[in-house]
Formats: C-alpha cells, structure tokens, sequence
C-alpha cells in the first residue's frame, strides 16, 4: 500500500467554509495571541494581574476585529447595493 505523499496537503488542500459559525474559530487563535503576547511583556507575573491584562486584551481585540468585519461588510453593502 503505497504512503500518503506529504505534498498531498498542497495538492489538495483542505476546504475550508465561510459561513458564520467558521469565524468562531477566530476567539481560541486571539486568546493564544494574548496570553502569549502578555506573557513575554510582563516582567514579572502575578496571576491576578496577567489573567486581568489576558482578558483585557482579547476583549480588545476582539471587539476591533468585530468591528473591522462589521465595517467591511456595510461598506460592501454600500458600494454594491
């Protein structure tokens, strides 16, 4: 039986949908992005204050994220409708 090539991830890639539900996946990669990113910031780590800074950040991410999308989307509806 022959093995699986490691190019077939290139050759026939992975669909991925577009539908709302799809860009719930947004929230774990922008949770990633500030515990990592609050993590190599702060000097020293109290728990408190990095899991307050943590959810601070993601929740200002992702209202600005939310808010690029929502702004895209009235001005496509704009300039097509």
């Amino acid at each position: 039986m022959p093995e699986p090539s490691l190019l077939a991830g290139f050759i026939a890639p992975l669909e991925v949908h577009t539908n709302p539900q799809s860009l719930l996946w947004m929230f774990p990669l922008l949770l990633s992005i500030a515990i990592i990113y609050k993590a190599t910031k702060l000097r020293v780590l109290f728990w408190k204050r990095f899991i307050r800074e943590v959810v601070v950040l993601f929740i200002t991410i992702s209202l600005f994220m939310i808010a690029v999308g929502v702004g895209l989307n009235v001005l496509v509806w704009y300039l097509t409708g």
